[in-house]
């Protein structure tokens, strides 16, 4: 295990004079990421504050030996240090990817207040025919067609507050897709979870009808009998999306049901709108006594600690070189507010500045009070 992270830190030290070599063989695609994000939390009044620091490293490497073949690695390098870490007890081992069934992870260094982790993210070898291709091992399987929740993605569900993650997390399984038309797809995937009788497995019809595309989605998540649906198109110049997931009810686990329906829309003026909503069967829809009754760990059954929840977002780049974002959550029941601003300004070349912010309030014992605010400052050189 540990020859393979050492691997993946001997690629990250050499991909700089790998990607300017015409020595390299063009069957070898090398890219990533250094990123450095600087957070500081806030408690609800701003009189106290934590600060945080992450310097985090990826490195993709893909090797295409023929048309039909492709294999990929890619680790995921995090140095962590600073006071929040010190506050939470068991860092290192709340790093893996839930959805992972193989450790393939390893925390070299873990104090009090200094934790370097690397995770293999993406370990797998893929062919690809006229018709048909299949892939097997550590990916990725994105099933969602909506931006913000994705009720129907039963295999790498993602936190939209995580927008540290671009890549997202993938599972131990593998995927069958079979191209009946240019129009229409079966798709086939399985996933290992690491639990005895836990699998994930699913079926998706795909097909574009109406000028719409469609997906069907019917499998089993865990001990679950599953079906979904999903949609994709526009509304006159508005574009509309949603997903549909239900869960039929099984020994101790009971029955659920998740939809999401979102539009966007850009304005002649460069404006882009977006609005959500998320309907969580099992969510919260009444204000809580403790802040403790928010929990934001997410599953396929449970995308929102709340039942009701919708999101409004505007973007715009101002200039060629910086762009904003201003995001606003309301989950009515609860009264969860989240207050969601990022600016992004470009340095030069492949290095891009970010400033996210993230306010939570709620209504806890009959007043709107703040839970938290976090701000972080993000810079990324990509290669």
């Amino acid at each position: 295990m540990k020859t393979l992270l050492l691997i993946g830190w001997m690629a990250t030290w050499l991909v700089g004079s790998a990607q300017d070599s015409t020595e390299v063989p063009q069957h070898w695609l090398i890219s990533g990421y250094i990123k450095n994000l600087e957070s500081l939390s806030f408690d609800r009044d701003f009189a106290n504050s934590l600060s945080g620091n992450l310097l985090h490293n990826r490195i993709n490497v893909k090797w295409k030996p023929s048309e039909k073949w492709t294999v990929a690695a890619e680790w995921r390098n995090r140095l962590f240090w600073g006071e929040e870490l010190k506050s939470i007890p068991g860092f290192a081992g709340r790093l893996r990817n839930a959805n992972e069934a193989l450790n393939l992870q390893q925390a070299w260094i873990q104090s009090g207040a200094l934790v370097l982790h690397t995770n293999t993210e993406r370990l797998n070898i893929e062919y690809r025919a006229s018709k048909w291709n299949a892939r097997l091992g550590r990916q990725r399987i994105n099933w969602g067609m909506a931006t913000t929740w994705n009720p129907n993605d039963l295999f790498n569900t993602y936190h939209f507050l995580d927008f540290d993650y671009e890549e997202r997390p993938g599972m131990d399984g593998g995927r069958f897709q079979w191209l009946i038309s240019d129009a229409a797809s079966v798709e086939l995937a399985y996933a290992f979870t690491g639990e005895r009788n836990q699998p994930v497995a699913a079926a998706k019809y795909q097909l574009n009808k109406w000028g719409y595309d469609w997906q069907l989605i019917t499998g089993r998540y865990r001990n679950q009998f599953t079906l979904g649906a999903g949609w994709a198109g526009n509304l006159g110049e508005a574009g509309f999306k949603g997903e549909a997931q239900y869960f039929f009810r099984s020994g101790d686990s009971a029955s659920q049901f998740n939809l999401a329906i979102e539009s966007d829309y850009m304005l002649k003026n460069g404006w882009y709108l977006r609005a959500g909503l998320l309907y969580n069967q099992a969510g919260l829809s009444r204000p809580v006594s403790n802040i403790a009754g928010f929990d934001f760990t997410i599953s396929p059954q449970r995308l929102m600690p709340t039942r009701w929840n919708l999101i409004l977002s505007t973007a715009k780049e101002f200039t060629p070189l910086f762009s904003a974002n201003f995001g606003c959550l309301v989950a009515p029941g609860t009264n969860l507010l989240l207050l969601l601003p990022s600016f992004t300004y470009n340095l030069a070349a492949n290095l891009d500045a970010t400033l996210v912010w993230q306010s939570f309030f709620a209504e806890v014992d009959d007043r709107l009070q703040g839970l938290s605010h976090r701000a972080f400052l993000r810079l990324k050189w990509s290669f």
